[in-house]
């Protein structure tokens, strides 16, 4: 068994600290939206063996995956001796670890193979289908398990959004979180920032605003 890891997030995200089945981050760009739920799952790791499953709508290979974001976060953390991370996935020495897979492709049967797990993420949500969505929630089913959705709305409509903050699901947390939210938020995204307003006032509002 690890050991419990103290992270550092923005205060909008501290909430996702507490137990909820659906965790649901919305946003802009440089909201650490993505970072913050890297940390977390893997500071949960580290305290006990949990399968996670990360996933998004497409993904046709190991690079469009949050793999990268979540090896770089163990080693921001200094926890790499929890983890073995492989090319295709990240086993907890411990047990659990980081499995990857797109929506796309599967069906109630081929997504049965991910009923242990006990967290899902879904990354760029906005872009989940119904049927996908339909598919993946009743799989993540242990007691206790949760899903985490980060997005940037594109559309009320998108199903994600629709479902969780339109219709306000009582089994959601729903965190809004922009840049100014971010005490963290870097010089040079500033600077991209500062100079997409400029020129495109309505682009930045759904870029940078999550509008």
């Amino acid at each position: 068994m690890g050991r419990e890891l103290e992270i550092e997030l923005p205060e909008p995200l501290e909430p996702f600290l507490l137990p909820m089945r659906h965790k649901v981050a919305r946003g802009g760009r440089g909201g650490a939206k993505s970072h913050s739920v890297a940390q977390i799952l893997v500071a949960e790791q580290c305290g006990r063996p949990l399968l996670t499953l990360c996933t998004r709508q497409i993904q046709k290979s190991i690079k469009q995956s949050v793999h990268r974001l979540l090896a770089d976060t163990i080693q921001k953390l200094n926890v790499g001796y929890y983890f073995d991370v492989q090319n295709t996935e990240i086993k907890a020495y411990h047990g659990g670890g980081f499995l990857f897979s797109g929506l796309q492709d599967h069906t109630v049967d081929s997504i049965k193979s991910y009923e242990g797990c006990d967290r899902a993420w879904v990354e760029e949500a906005h872009s989940v289908t119904r049927n996908a969505a339909e598919v993946l929630i009743p799989t993540i089913r242990k007691e206790g398990s949760e899903i985490y959705w980060t997005y940037n709305p594109n559309d009320d409509g998108d199903y994600v959004h629709d479902s969780f903050v339109v219709k306000k699901d009582p089994n959601a947390k729903i965190v809004e979180i922009n840049w100014r939210d971010n005490p963290w938020f870097p010089a040079v995204l500033e600077l991209e920032r500062v100079q997409l307003k400029a020129i495109n006032d309505d682009l930045y509002e759904h870029v940078w605003e999550g509008k």
